[in-house]
């Protein structure tokens, strides 16, 4: 007798069965997230009423936020966490954790740049879930968004464009690795050169640069690619300020050259005037006359009047003593000494100021990726050390999540980036602070550092893809090799299930757009894949189609009372003459509605 043929089987039953693994995904890997706008513990209730063993509990808000717009993990007290770890318990409900999704990425990014005060703050609110998982989850995975910074397109990946040209026309975003400033130049940003070169540039006859040519950003950008530097952004600017630079050291040289011009001329007046106070004492006519005679001589070689000119009230006065002007013309020409020295030293100095600043620049990705992981590590040795503190079942994992497209963590190569570098760093610090071998500390590292990888978000990358794709296969084929990649490597600990049509991350029941769900499921499972599939509640109609949806995409076991067979069309169309999925199977609040028969009369 076939299996499936007894008279009644349900979704719940997990016995060791072949025919049972062949149907579909067994629900001991389906999971389904909380509202994070809703009180957890009353989601919880609801959840467990729907039928699943897992649940992920979930965080959208940040700081001190009022718990009425969201609460955070830190709300929930110590009696509050004790009565959802045993809600859980006592109904076979195992828990993982959702990071408030509202805080910022772990490098630190925001409008100002880059920024420590930034990253603390998305540090602290990982930490605050991490001792709520350890206290409510008893281990298991943490969830946590990646939106580390900008970038085009493009450069997640060659498959895709945001918009046409973008490749020419997207801003090159570089970060100065001392203040975490962000600029950012247009690809399309023209820079004048001159013919020949800053080096050795072509000259007219009059000694003016003969011809300036335009250069794009771009092209400095392939020059860079092509020399294989090993700093593109450096490159780059590099050549924009060579111009300047170059402009800047001549000029500085010819203010210094005039400063100590002035300042040989400073000296000879005091030589004189010395000559001449002592003059004065044995000769004081001959002296006056060589005053004024030195007066003279200054006014027709520099141009300029220094004597009180005939009829001025001070001439008077510098008839009487005009060694007392040549004085003033020594003071008046060190302070002009000075101020020369200055100019040309402020001029040296922002030339040194600039190639700092050059020496400075570091590529976006590297300086936000070593941020990211430091962060990420920091986090897994506090997990660790809760873990141990606590005596936990389980491990806490700490899973980064692909997010937005938008910025750096959307992609897999980008999430795949980020686990490794997070294994790394953490694996350091467990040598150097924990004192345990490197061989080990890597395999700690593995197991706590894993990717939450959401095939919705993945989905979104749709709306960029650049072959002409009508049927969606070519893109399905694209997620399938890069999660082939993600599974080799050993990167997927955790999984995210919703739904979209490849523009925006609407979470909609799965199997209501076109994210190829069940094609992905198939190949992580075949792979070995043995975390929980959280299946994500957002934009569809009702909470509860989110799981009915989801085991039917899936193919998992139905409700069935007798011995024929039932597709989940059929129970979602109808189900005892009712229209719409049974309230008291799945739903919300399904504990506090009312059951009634097809013909709607009251049970008693």
């Amino acid at each position: 007798m076939d299996y499936w043929q007894s008279d009644y089987w349900h979704s719940l039953d997990n016995r060791p069965n072949k025919e049972a693994q062949e149907i579909g995904i067994s629900t001991d890997f389906i999971s389904t997230s909380t509202h994070p706008f809703k009180e957890q513990l009353q989601e919880l209730k609801a959840k467990i009423f729907s039928g699943v063993k897992n649940v992920e509990l979930s965080f959208i808000a940040t700081g001190k936020s009022p718990r009425s717009q969201g609460s955070t993990p830190e709300q929930y007290g110590k009696a509050e966490r004790e009565e959802l770890r045993q809600l859980a318990k006592v109904n076979d409900i195992e828990l993982t954790t959702h990071s408030p999704a509202n805080a910022p990425g772990l490098s630190g990014f925001s409008e100002r740049g880059f920024s420590q005060e930034v990253q603390e703050a998305s540090l602290k609110e990982l930490k605050r879930t991490i001792e709520f998982a350890a206290d409510v989850a008893r281990g298991g995975a943490i969830a946590v968004h990646t939106q580390e910074f900008p970038r085009p397109a493009f450069e997640a990946g060659k498959e895709f464009e945001a918009y046409p040209k973008e490749k020419e026309k997207a801003p090159i975003y570089f970060v100065n690795n001392k203040t975490g400033q962000i600029e950012a130049l247009p690809r399309d940003h023209e820079i004048s050169i001159p013919e020949g070169g800053f080096v050795n540039p072509k000259r007219n006859e009059e000694g003016f640069i003969k011809k300036w040519e335009k250069k794009k950003i771009s092209e400095f950008e392939e020059e860079a690619i092509k020399k294989r530097e090993k700093n593109i952004a450096q490159y780059i600017f590099n050549e924009i300020y060579k111009k300047d630079l170059d402009f800047a050291e001549i000029e500085a040289k010819h203010q210094a050259a005039q400063a100590k011009k002035i300042e040989r001329e400073a000296q000879y007046i005091e030589k004189i005037k010395k000559d001449l106070r002592q003059q004065e004492k044995s000769d004081p006519e001959k002296a006056h006359d060589r005053a004024m005679e030195f007066i003279r001589e200054l006014e027709q070689s520099t141009r300029e009047i220094l004597a009180p000119r005939h009829g001025t009230p001070e001439f008077k006065e510098y008839l009487r003593d005009p060694i007392k002007y040549v004085e003033e013309i020594e003071e008046r020409t060190k302070r002009v000494k000075d101020q020369a020295f200055e100019a040309a030293d402020k001029a040296k100095l922002q030339i040194e100021e600039t190639q700092k600043k050059l020496n400075e620049i570091k590529p976006i990705e590297d300086f936000a990726l070593e941020k990211t992981s430091d962060a990420i590590a920091r986090a897994a040795i506090y997990a660790y050390d809760q873990e141990k503190n606590k005596k936990l079942e389980k491990p806490l994992v700490i899973c980064p999540e692909n997010v937005w497209t938008e910025y750096y963590g959307g992609h897999p190569k980008e999430l795949k980036k980020i686990i490794t570098e997070s294994r790394k760093a953490f694996s350091n610090k467990l040598v150097k602070e924990k004192h345990i071998s490197k061989a080990e500390a890597e395999k700690i590292a593995e197991e706590r550092i894993k990717a939450t990888f959401d095939i919705g978000h993945v989905n979104v990358w749709r709306k960029w893809f650049k072959e002409d794709d009508p049927t969606g296969e070519k893109f399905n084929k694209w997620v399938m090799k890069e999660v082939d990649q993600l599974t080799k490597d050993k990167i997927i600990g955790h999984v995210h299930i919703n739904d979209n049509f490849g523009y925006e991350d609407i979470h909609i029941a799965p199997g209501q757009g076109n994210a190829p769900i069940k094609q992905f499921v198939d190949k992580i499972t075949k792979e070995g894949y043995k975390g929980k599939m959280v299946v994500e509640a957002g934009g569809q109609r009702e909470d509860e189609s989110v799981l009915s949806h989801a085991w039917k995409t899936l193919g998992s076991p139905i409700y069935r009372i007798d011995s024929i067979g039932s597709s989940w069309t059929e129970i979602a169309g109808s189900y005892f003459g009712r229209t719409g999925s049974p309230t008291y199977i799945v739903g919300d609040l399904a504990p506090s509605k009312d059951w009634t028969l097809w013909s709607e009369t009251q049970l008693e």
